[in-house]
């Protein structure tokens, strides 16, 4: 895998009330600024803990001791499901038969 021509993830959490959050990926540094990608739905439990909805990635709910562990989760995700772009790998074929 080419690492210089993968997406550089820049994660954001948008607040959508005091315990409730959006996890966005601005994968280009030139869409900063706008909505991103949504990643997941982040709340914070009244235990304390934070649990994330994954919408991207494969769908999933899963609970964490901080909003620092949901970044790196959503950075872990998002790494593992990066496409390379390249080539397929040509299938050997037989030389067509040549008939006398």
């Amino acid at each position: 895998m080419n690492l210089d021509a993968a997406p550089v993830h820049h994660l954001e959490l948008v607040p959508l009330g005091d315990r409730a959050w959006r996890l966005c990926d601005h994968a280009e540094a030139g869409v900063a600024g706008g909505d991103g990608e949504l990643v997941a739905y982040v709340e914070r439990l009244p235990s304390g803990a934070y649990e994330a909805v994954w919408v991207r990635g494969g769908s999933r709910v899963d609970v964490y001791a901080s909003l620092a562990a949901v970044l790196v989760a959503g950075v872990r995700r998002l790494s593992a499901s990066v496409s390379t772009d390249s080539k397929p790998v040509p299938i050997p074929h037989r030389a067509p038969l040549s008939f006398r």
